[in-house]
């Protein structure tokens, strides 16, 4: 069984979102699974917003993306996009940043990436306590609402349009040496 990539926790309760469910919602605009429909209804968006978005393509280049990922300012922010992430069981090694950073390269393997391609590309399960530490949008844009700068859903939706532009910077110049 592949795995499966979204679960969360709520205090006792550790569920899964199927693949198919959030595949359902996007293309349909239903919901197949109670908990992607609290999700969806806590997290401030309209739902044909949040459907555009999960599915909306960014264009990257790949060897730029693979280049900014393997750089320290690309770790720092593998690293704090992954916080509030946990492993499924503490027995095993913590793949959250190798995890996100494979299914960002494999998602964008064909010159483009989305949310919904990176949670599909995912090799392990993040679990997300969502009483833990809190998402850390990498956008600073406003939020319209306060939901917004909370939701796991915000975090996805905004991940590949920040992973565009650090692509696209020009990369520091290197100092030369005395």
């Amino acid at each position: 069984m592949p795995p499966q990539p979204l679960r969360l926790v709520d205090g006792a309760q550790l569920w899964t979102i199927p693949d198919a469910a959030i595949q359902q919602f996007v293309q349909q605009g239903t919901f197949a699974d109670r908990q992607l429909e609290r999700l969806v209804l806590a997290s401030g968006w309209p739902q044909p917003e949040l459907r555009t978005a999960l599915a909306k393509p960014y264009a990257v280049d790949l060897v730029a993306l693979s280049r900014f990922l393997d750089s320290p300012a690309g770790l720092a922010f593998l690293q704090q996009q992954t916080q509030a992430f946990r492993p499924l069981r503490s027995g095993r090694r913590d793949l959250r940043i190798e995890g996100l950073r494979a299914a960002i390269l494999r998602s964008a393997s064909g010159g483009s990436l989305s949310a919904l391609a990176i949670l599909q590309a995912l090799p392990t399960s993040f679990v997300v306590d969502l009483g833990g530490v809190p998402l850390q949008r990498c956008s600073a844009l406003p939020c319209t609402t306060p939901e917004q700068c909370r939701s796991l859903l915000s975090w996805w939706v905004f991940l590949p349009a920040c992973l565009q532009a650090a692509a696209m910077a020009p990369a520091p110049a290197a100092t030369a040496p005395l």
